[in-house]
This record gives structure tokens, C-alpha cells and sequence, in this order.
């Protein structure tokens, strides 16, 4: 309280930040970069746990018969559908076998109305398979969730084979079958069109609506689903299980469900794996520490993007904690996991979860994993983003001194005449203004002082001798009319004043960057919804759509960076905005650092990687005479921006795919890369209702626009 009633110690605390800020925003920004990427080093990160008890892992024996022989008769039964077409997936094979074990067998239509009219002009017709086994002793109240995607022979091709799924699926449920200890229901969903076909079935379980997805009503259901787990494995040769947890918009499973798979895995000598990546001997090692960095940043790369990494992804939207076990394909001659021990890796988490008595809330939903038996949570990953984002804020207050005049005026008057050297440059900016404000006072420093005109002496004295003057005789002298000269101007006055150029007075405060904020934010509006209006409107071009959608963006882009110079006024220098740069910036900051930390929230990733490359060029960015320095900050502006961060993407996730590409191709192939991102972006806000192009759109292009004002605003 002494702080903010004593007007010296407040002014003290300005000076030290108006004098050390640049330095402590540098500092603030370093120590959280490093201390952010050192939770994956072991010491500092905490081991996974079970917060829900009831799950009660491992606890009994599995019930499965030794060997499994069913599991090896669907699955040659299978093989033998298959084999007779390639290019379609046996669903009817598949909906008879699920009939024959006296389940609750419906199918389930839905139609595709596809958001970009220029790609496809039919509407897209799938069929979800879906069966139900009723608890015996409970009321349908609660219902657990195993889905499987339906792949074709062909579609296998590009993406994890399923066949082992489903044979596994329908071996598990004449299993279940038999068993009496259920008291919730299980439901068996196999999905068509990969999460188009579950975003379907999860809308009309829930009685939701799509303009997009058109699904029809479920002719029968369950109670509250409590989690879902989703099955991609192939039918031979499993290497080791793939754990995926990433949902769509960054949400995360609970962390209990993935301490529950991990456990009942290595129960069953099945090697678990997150991000392709096990688990290194040595964490505390350099070597492991780097190990566990890089599962830990892939981890992020993945949850940064907001694209569900499977098909649970889409139960997450629905409060239903979902992961995908993915059985990754190796050639033979390597050792391989048998299809009945992931077998019994499922029906464990099954049976855990059969347990549950209510829904998971006791453990985590927001962290990070660097390996599978370590976790860094919310607790712990927030204090270090917190200061690379508060480095920009403290930049913020600095200017906002800078420009406060209540500041600069109180700072300039208690400084004592004697005072040192080093507090005058403190206070600057305050004997700056005062500067500035005589000069405007004054004739002006670049016009030569005979050349002054009379009106603009009788103004600067008239400021001055206004308060000594009657106001008897400050009536008289409005009393004329309009159109009548003073007597103290002449016809030559006139002739002088019409040949000079005035430059119109810079708005102050407020005004001066509303201009800039409205122009960021119409340019905001018109990349989120350029690519409706351009699929839309200008079927007559007979190109792509993913073409269409990118040239687009393209020219919303070129449009923000060529609003400076549109939104230039007539002054001295035909290239600057009339503004005041400190508080454009200052709006900027402030603006960020609210995106920042209210992404953080949701999607740690995201935040983080923005707030990695924007945040330094951002506080660095400032208006400049010199030509080189000016296009340096252009530049890394231009690397930062949403555009450039997209091209960075798609750099990045050709080299992981192919590293043995030059350099050249590797840059050719990243924009087709940075065309298919955006596509799916888009496709992803219209089917899935993701918000990463909303935020791109809304939050951090025309933040991006207000920096890159700066450079063209008044020094």
C-alpha cells in the first residue's frame, strides 16, 4: 500500500523499470525457455501414478483360455473375406458375425455433406456397424466404448492395417458374452470414414446436429459413456503398441486411462511406447535426457497441430476419455508380440474400467509426457511459460510508462535541478515531451525563422498572454462574422499560408492505434472467411480446391502486409503512420501475452511453440531510419507470422519424414505441405468443429498485423 500512496517510491519503481526492462525481459524470456525444456530432464518431472482406486489394475487373472483359439479363427475367417475385394471393407461379414453371438446388431447411416463445394459435388454416404452388450447387472445406466476403424485392403496400404482389430474385437465379444461380472455396458462401434464415421455416430448418440455430417437416429443405445478405447492393429507381426492420446483442439485423455494401459502392457510383457519412442534406460544420462526431450517435443509437435491423432480424438469433445492402441508393423525376423497378448492387454483395461464408480476427474487432463512412467503437469509446465510470456508483458508496462503523460509530467517535476546524470536518462522521456511540446509551441525547426508567418506568432503568444485577457474582450472578438478577417491578418497573410504545407496533428493516446487494431481484425475476418466465400463463390475455375483455399490466404495475407502503406496520411514522411509506435506496440504485447495464456490452457503445445518464436522478435520489433536494420525486423516479422509458422510446420514434418531429401526439394515439397495443412485445417473447423484456424484467424494474425505496423509508425 506504501507503494501506491507514496509518490516517491512509485517513481522510483517506474525509473527502475523505464531504465532495466529491456534487460529483464531478456532474461525473463531465456529462464523460461530453458526451464521449460528441462522438465524433461528426470529430476525435475514427477513419476505417473494411479489417482482413481477403483480402477484396480491387474488385480484378477485374465479369463481369457490359453491360446485364444477364437482369436485365431476370426482372424483367418477375416483374411479369407478380405482377400475376396481389396477395395472394400467386409462390413457385412462383420455385421452377420456380431449378429451370430446375440448381441444388439444395428447399423448406422450418415451423409457427408462435404464444406467445399469445389471438391466433391456428391454427397458422401457411410455406414457405421455398431453392437451393443447389455450388463447383466446393471440398468444401461453406463456403457464402456470399443471401436475400431473399418479399412479397406487398399486403404491398409497408407495407414495402419485393422484387420487384428477386428478379429480381435469380435473375440473379445464372444468373450464378454460369456461372462456375468459386467455392470456397465459395452458397446462394439466399427466407423467408416475414420473419424468422420465416429463424429457421426458420437452426434446422434448424444442427439447433436451438423451441417456437415448428417447423421441418422441410432435405432438403439446405452447409457453415459465413461471412456472408449480405440483398436489399430494389424492382424501379425506386432513389434510393440503405440500409445496415442492427442484429441482434437489439444485435449488430452485422462492421465489415469493412459497410466492403465501403460501398467496392464508391461504386465503382459507387451512393450508400450509413446510416440514411436520407448522409454530410455537412463533418464537421468545426458543421453537419456535428450531422449526424453525429444519424445517429450514430439509429443507437443503432435498436440500443437489441434488434429485429433485417431479416432478416439473425437470422444474427448463429448467429456469421454479416449486413447487409441496402435499396433505398429514390423517385417519378420524380429521379435514380435503375439495378437493374444495384446488380446489380454484389452480385456484388462475392460475389466478396470468395469470398476469404475463414477466418472475419471481425480487425476490430470492437462500435461506432458517425456516418456510413459513420467509426467510433467499443469503445475509444473506453467511457471516457466509463464515468464517467456510475461517477458513481452513487462515490455508492455514499460512503454505504456513511456507513453502515459501523467508519468512523464510527475517524473519531470520531482527531479531535483542537481541531479545525476543517470536519473536525467531515466527520466528522458518526460524532458522529451517537454520538448516536443515548445517545439510545437514554437516556428517549427525546420522552417527558417524569418519565414514565419504572423498568424502563427499571434498564435504562440496568444497561448500564453489567454489567461491575462478579460473575458469580455474574448466575447468581442468572436462576435464578427464568419467570413471577416481579423484585424491583425492581411490579404498577404493569406497568400503565405496557402503556399505552405501543414502536417495534420498525429492522434494521441487511444485514437492513434484504434486505425491499426480495426484494420488487424477486418483482416482477421476476411481470412476466416475467404475460403467459404471462394469455394463458394468462383466454381468457374476449374482448379483445386486446396489451390483455391491457398491462393486465398495468400491474398488476405498480401493484403496485411500492404495495410501500412494503404493507411499512410499525408505527412513529412509519406511511408510512416501517423501514430504513436510505443502504444501500438504496447497493444500488441498486452494482446499477446492474453492469446498466449489463454491458449495455454486448452493446448499447452500450441502456446508454447508461439510464444517460443514470437515473443523475442516481438519485443525487438521497433520503427527505424536505417534501411538494413528495418529489413532485418521485416524479415524475422515475416518468419513469425502465421503464414511463416505454417511454412515452418511443413518444413519440419517433410525433414522428420524424409531426411534424406536436399535442401531444395525439401523446400518444394513443404509447399504443397503448407497447401494439405491448410486444407485440413479447414476441414477439420467445418467437420469436427476444431479451432485452430478460428484462433490463427481471430487471435494471432491480427496480433501479428499490430507488430507488423510498427515499423511504419512515427519514430
Amino acid at each position: 500500500m506504501g507503494l501506491l500512496t507514496d509518490t516517491k517510491q512509485r517513481q522510483i519503481v517506474l525509473r527502475m523499470i523505464l531504465r532495466y526492462h529491456q534487460r529483464l525481459s531478456i532474461l525473463l524470456y531465456i529462464v523460461g525457455l530453458v526451464w521449460f525444456l528441462a522438465l524433461a530432464y528426470r529430476p525435475l518431472n514427477a513419476g505417473t501414478y494411479f489417482s482413481e482406486n477403483a480402477l484396480l489394475p491387474g488385480l484378477v487373472e485374465s479369463d481369457l483360455p490359453h491360446g485364444f483359439p477364437s482369436l485365431n479363427t476370426y482372424t483367418d475367417l477375416l483374411k479369407a473375406e478380405i482377400s475376396k475385394d481389396k477395395k472394400r471393407a467386409p462390413k457385412e461379414w462383420i455385421f452377420k458375425q456380431l449378429q451370430s453371438l446375440g448381441l444388439d446388431t444395428y447399423r448406422h447411416n450418415f451423409t457427408i455433406k462435404y464444406p467445399f463445394k469445389m471438391a466433391i459435388s456428391q454427397d458422401l454416404n457411410g455406414e457405421n456397424i455398431f453392437a451393443i452388450l447389455r450388463a447383466r447387472r446393471g440398468a444401461s445406466t453406463e456403457a464402456l466404448v470399443m471401436s475400431v476403424p473399418l479399412r479397406s485392403a487398399a486403404a491398409q496400404n497408407q495407414r495402419t492395417s485393422t484387420d487384428g482389430g477386428i478379429a480381435l474385437m469380435l473375440a473379445l465379444a464372444s468373450q464378454f458374452r460369456k461372462n456375468t461380472f459386467w455392470a456397465k455396458d459395452v458397446i462394439f462401434l466399427l466407423s467408416e470414414f475414420e473419424e468422420v464415421g465416429v463424429q457421426a455416430w458420437l452426434d446422434a448418440y448424444h442427439e447433436s446436429s451438423s451441417p456437415y455430417v448428417i447423421a441418422d437416429d441410432l435405432p438403439a443405445r446405452s447409457g453415459a459413456i465413461q471412456a472408449a478405447i480405440n483398436l489399430e492393429l494389424p492382424s501379425e507381426n506386432v513389434r510393440y503398441l503405440n500409445l496415442k492420446l492427442e484429441g482434437l483442439n489439444g485435449q488430452l485423455p485422462n492421465l489415469d486411462l493412459f497410466n492403465l494401459a501403460v501398467k496392464l502392457s508391461r504386465r503382459e510383457s507387451v512393450p508400450a511406447t509413446l510416440q514411436h519412442r520407448r522409454d530410455p534406460h537412463d533418464q537421468e544420462s545426458w543421453e537419456g535426457y535428450q531422449h526424453t526431450l525429444r519424445t517429450m517435443l514430439k509429443m507437443m509437435w503432435t498436440q500443437a497441430s489441434g488434429a485429433p491423432s485417431g479416432n478416439h480424438g473425437l470422444f474427448h469433445r463429448f467429456h469421454i476419455e479416449a486413447l487409441t492402441i496402435e499396433g505398429v508393423h514390423k517385417k519378420k525376423g524380429v521379435r514380435n508380440v503375439p495378437l493374444e497378448q495384446v488380446a489380454r492387454v484389452v480385456e484388462g483395461v475392460f475389466r478396470s474400467l468395469n470398476n469404475l464408480l463414477e466418472r475419471f476427474h481425480q487425476s490430470f487432463f492437462f500435461y506432458i509426457l517425456p516418456s510413459t512412467d513420467r509426467y510433467i503437469s499443469i503445475g509444473l509446465y506453467m511457471p516457466p511459460f509463464a515468464l517467456m510470456v510475461v517477458a513481452g508483458v513487462l515490455k508492455a508496462l514499460a512503454l505504456w510508462i513511456m507513453t502515459h503523460s501523467d508519468v512523464e509530467d510527475t517524473t519531470d517535476e520531482k527531479a531535483p535541478q542537481d541531479e545525476t546524470e543517470e536519473e536525467k536518462s531515466a527520466s528522458g522521456e518526460g524532458e522529451q515531451g517537454e520538448e516536443k511540446e515548445t517545439d510545437d509551441q514554437g516556428d517549427g525547426k525546420d522552417k527558417p525563422k524569418g519565414d514565419t508567418s504572423p498568424l502563427l506568432k499571434r498564435q504562440s503568444s496568444g497561448d500564453k498572454s489567454k489567461e491575462d485577457t478579460p473575458e469580455e474582450e474574448i466575447e468581442e472578438e468572436g462576435e464578427g462574422e464568419q467570413g471577416d478577417l481579423p484585424d491583425h491578418l492581411t490579404a498577404e497573410d493569406l497568400a503565405d499560408l496557402e503556399d505552405q504545407d501543414f502536417e495534420p496533428i498525429a492522434m494521441t493516446g487511444v485514437l492513434s492505434v484504434m486505425p491499426v487494431v480495426l484494420m488487424s481484425y477486418l483482416l482477421g475476418l476476411m481470412a476466416y472467411t475467404a475460403p467459404y466465400v471462394l469455394t463458394n463463390f468462383t466454381p468457374g475455375l476449374k482448379m483445386k480446391t486446396a489451390d483455391v483455399i491457398l491462393y486465398g490466404i495468400l491474398a488476405v495475407f498480401s493484403a496485411g502486409l500492404a495495410y501500412p502503406y494503404l493507411m499512410n496520411r499525408k505527412t513529412a514522411h509519406e511511408d510512416r503512420i501517423v501514430s504513436d509506435w510505443r502504444l501500438v506496440k504496447c497493444v500488441g504485447l498486452i494482446v499477446q501475452g492474453l492469446t498466449l495464456f489463454a491458449v495455454s490452457l486448452m493446448n499447452i503445445s500450441l502456446a508454447f511453440f508461439m510464444a517460443a518464436v514470437s515473443v523475442p522478435v516481438s519485443m525487438a520489433v521497433k520503427p527505424t531510419r536505417n534501411i538494413f536494420l528495418r529489413t532485418i525486423l521485416q524479415l524475422a516479422l515475416l518468419i513469425v507470422s502465421p503464414m511463416g509458422v505454417l511454412f515452418i510446420a511443413a518444413v519440419a514434418n517433410t525433414t522428420m519424414h524424409n531426411s534424406s531429401l536436399g535442401l531444395l526439394a525439401v523446400l518444394w515439397q513443404a509447399i504443397d505441405e503448407t497447401k494439405q495443412l491448410l486444407f485440413l485445417l479447414l476441414v477439420d473447423q467445418y467437420l469436427f468443429y476444431s479451432w485452430t484456424y478460428t484462433l490463427a484467424s481471430f487471435a494471432f494474425l491480427p496480433t501479428w498485423l499490430l507488430f507488423w505496423a510498427v515499423p511504419f509508425c512515427d519514430n
